[in-house]
């Protein structure tokens, strides 16, 4: 276990490494879903101060579709198909250090994003959360999540190119549907009974709750649910061998 932590650490500090020192992947993971981010709040400034509260504790969720879900799909497809996991497979590193040394890298530049978006939260005026450990459980039961998920969609891409591709019908389904940008209640009923159950409506609606919302013990469990699932599914497509050559 020890060795598991210590190899998932070493990893980690060379994804890290690696995108902060490649000004593409810089922008593209970092970035990019801060200033999308930054975006939707000044567009919903037009709609008052409930709506820019409502829009700044989404994206605290809203940001987890982009390092943990198509960044991490794009790396681990790529690593594949060039065989670095196959390398790394042949070393002291377990496949649990492998593949989570990479999750937990996305999942710091994620972290770094949220606590961007909670101090400007807090300096606009929305002050902190008044249960933090809640809205930290939403934002790490939603990276892991979202990064086996990107595991699955890995499986079935053939290159990082792709795996990004395959990951926008998630990302927009969740965007769009959650209660991220658009308030609840604002779809036909069928609509909403799909969005009531995505996993990015769990974690806004945690978020949400950490910042004085009522609390929802069906929400934890959703998430617990989706974690369950997204492991399932990573299980049975991720695999170690490319698909092409």
């Amino acid at each position: 276990m020890k060795t598991d932590l210590a190899h998932i650490y070493r990893l980690a500090r060379l994804d890290l490494a690696l995108i902060f020192r490649n000004r593409s992947a810089l922008t593209n993971a970092v970035l990019m879903p801060l200033a999308v981010a930054a975006f939707l709040v000044f567009t919903a400034d037009q709609g008052g101060r409930d709506n820019v509260e409502f829009v700044l504790t989404g994206q605290i969720a809203g940001l987890l579709m982009f390092a943990p879900l198509v960044n991490l799909a794009g790396f681990y497809t790529s690593r594949r198909e060039e065989l670095v996991l196959k390398r790394l497979l042949g070393g002291p590193a377990s496949a649990t250090a492998i593949l989570g040394g990479s999750a937990a890298g996305a999942t710091a530049v994620y972290l770094l994003q949220a606590l961007a978006v909670g101090v400007a939260t807090a300096v606009m005026g929305f002050g902190l959360p008044g249960n933090p450990l809640l809205v930290l459980i939403a934002a790490l039961g939603g990276a892991a999540v979202f990064a086996l998920l990107s595991m699955a969609i890995s499986g079935v891409s053939s290159s990082g190119e792709l795996a990004q591709l395959a990951t926008v019908p998630v990302m927009l389904v969740c965007l769009v549907l959650s209660p991220v940008i658009v308030p609840p209640g604002a779809f036909p009923e069928r609509l909403q009974q799909v969005a009531d159950y995505l996993p990015l409506t769990a974690v806004a609606d945690l978020v949400r709750a950490g910042y004085g919302a009522a609390f929802d013990w069906s929400s934890l469990g959703l998430l617990a649910a989706w974690v369950a699932v997204a492991a399932l599914l990573a299980r049975r497509f991720f695999r170690w061998d490319p698909r092409r050559g």
